[in-house]
């Protein structure tokens, strides 16, 4: 080291040389503080007075590390790396290759493996950019890939490219769906007028109400308000009268709507007079049961039907695995539904006298949409036999994971 730099060197700890003094100045005396009130409490109130001279003491304790912490953050660091692991076997510590590791980050990794330190440029790897990278093998192989010819890197297209869904003669939702079951349930009727007609012991149709509307009680003067008060009201021939405030069915209908259905129907049937001027009409609505066999069916339907709009409807697939969300550098997967790309999956070369199994690159077009490596045991020998193979993927969320099913195109 040259003169110069070693005085810059001691320049810039001075300060917090000092700092760390400071800070140790003031926990001893912290700690002399403590002592004092400990030495008090012998001759009054022993246990009250020792209970505060360990949280005083505590205190300087806290003022002593934080001073360690000015004077040699990276010794803190090493002793904390130095911890987590000895908790943690799979966390490899290298110190003797900081200085490859700073090299790699700048972009000059000179394709020797590194274990634990190497992580991506974003700058100097577009490939990359928000991929996880889980040692230094990959990033050796990343960097030699895209580093022997940065004019090709221009010029490629980074995009996936993605499969958009066919047009179905069948809707995914159907614009009606009526809801049927066993259990009678009352609708509390507010306005008569529409229902009047209604033929007793005949099923017939009404509607659930989806705009805004206020009804108001005949019988007793009080309103009802969608959006405010609990319930669906419903209809008959377009004029509302009633509504229903069964809570399975209710659950049930708001489910059906929020699927994308634009009507809901109910059977209705008139079962005599709740009073003079009042029919009393009952709907058949689903148990708990048969609500839940119901959802279920119509969630298998519209996933067939998503699953018919990609092709992918008759094929198995050749390969079904998960990769983590953190390691999907393609765009983002919607909660629900599927997005579909072309794909193809290729090996990546084993730097140089590393031991490493070699790690796979699954593509869309020039873009890197995940590495996965043999510690994603499931996923890597799945991917395995995809090498070299023109793939249509389709890729769905589950939970924090993303499930990829693989057709062979």
């Amino acid at each position: 080291m040259m003169p110069g730099k070693r005085q810059a060197k001691r320049k810039a700890s001075m300060p917090r040389t000092i700092g760390m003094v400071i800070f140790r100045i003031l926990a001893i005396g912290v700690w002399i503080f403590a002592l004092l009130i400990f030495v008090g409490g012998l001759s009054t109130d022993f246990l009250t007075c020792t209970i505060i001279a360990l949280i005083i003491a505590f205190v300087g304790w806290m003022l002593w590390v934080v001073g360690d912490m000015i004077h040699d953050p990276e010794k803190i660091r090493a002793e904390q790396r130095a911890a987590r692991a000895a908790k943690d076997p799979s966390i490899v510590l290298d110190e003797d290759n900081e200085h490859e590791r700073k090299r790699a980050a700048n972009g000059h990794w000179d394709g020797r493996a590194n274990h634990g330190h190497a992580q991506p440029n974003d700058e100097t790897s577009p490939a990359l950019a928000g991929v996880e990278v889980e040692d230094g093998e990959a990033l050796a192989s990343a960097h030699r890939e895209t580093g022997q010819s940065s004019t090709l890197a221009r010029t490629i297209s980074p995009s996936p490219i993605i499969i958009p869904p066919k047009t179905l003669s069948v809707s995914a939702t159907r614009e009606t769906e009526t809801v049927s079951g066993s259990y009678p349930a009352t609708i509390y009727v507010y306005d008569p007028r529409p229902i009047l007609k209604l033929k007793e012991g005949r099923a017939e149709k009404i509607s659930v109400v989806t705009r805004p509307i206020t009804l108001k009680s005949r019988l007793n003067g009080r309103q009802w308000r969608s959006g405010v008060d609990d319930g669906y009201a419903v209809e008959y021939k377009g004029k509302p009268f009633g509504v229903l405030f069964n809570h399975i069915a209710v659950i049930h209908i708001r489910t059906i709507l929020e699927s994308g259905a634009k009507n809901v129907e109910l059977v209705a049937m008139r079962q005599g007079w709740y009073q003079t001027g009042i029919p009393e009409i009952y709907v058949m609505v689903p148990t708990l049961e048969e609500a839940k066999e119901s959802e279920t069916g119509n969630a298998s339907l519209k996933e067939y039907e998503q699953r018919q709009a990609y092709g992918a409807d008759v094929a198995a697939a050749t390969a079904i695995f998960r990769v983590s969300e953190n390691n999907w550098n393609g765009p983002r997967i919607p909660d629900k539904g599927f997005i579909a790309f072309e794909a193809t999956v290729e090996q990546l070369p084993v730097p140089e006298g590393s031991q490493a199994k070699p790690h796979f690159a699954l593509k869309s077009g020039s873009a890197l949409l995940s590495e996965i490596t043999a510690r994603s045991a499931t996923a890597y020998f799945a991917s395995k036999p995809l090498v070299g193979k023109r793939l249509k993927i389709l890729v769905s969320r589950y939970y924090t994971s993303l499930t990829i099913e693989a057709y062979e195109i």
